[in-house]
């Protein structure tokens, strides 16, 4: 997957998440103050629509768990996945 050049450029504004290397605006780092997503916010960090979400959970290309029907995403799983290290 290609990195996402939102995701490095830096900006005073921004903060970095941990060692991750990758800065990320205000409102998205607030997205990590949550230690599960759910779809909508996949969609929000990765700017990808539901349906492309759904369609990588169903090939198999995006890390998630499922638990009593519903998709879940660990963030830094995510955050490792956009930057290709999984």
């Amino acid at each position: 997957m290609g990195q996402n050049s939102q995701f490095l450029h830096h900006n005073s504004s921004q903060r970095c998440y941990g060692n991750s290397g990758i800065n990320l605006p205000n409102e998205q780092q607030q997205l990590f103050d949550n230690l599960i997503w759910g779809i909508d916010e996949v969609s929000r960090f990765t700017e990808y629509t539901k349906g492309t979400i759904y369609n990588l959970v169903s090939e198999g290309d995006i890390p998630y768990r499922k638990r009593r029907g519903r998709l879940k995403f660990i963030p830094n799983e995510i955050l490792k996945w956009v930057k290709g290290e999984l």
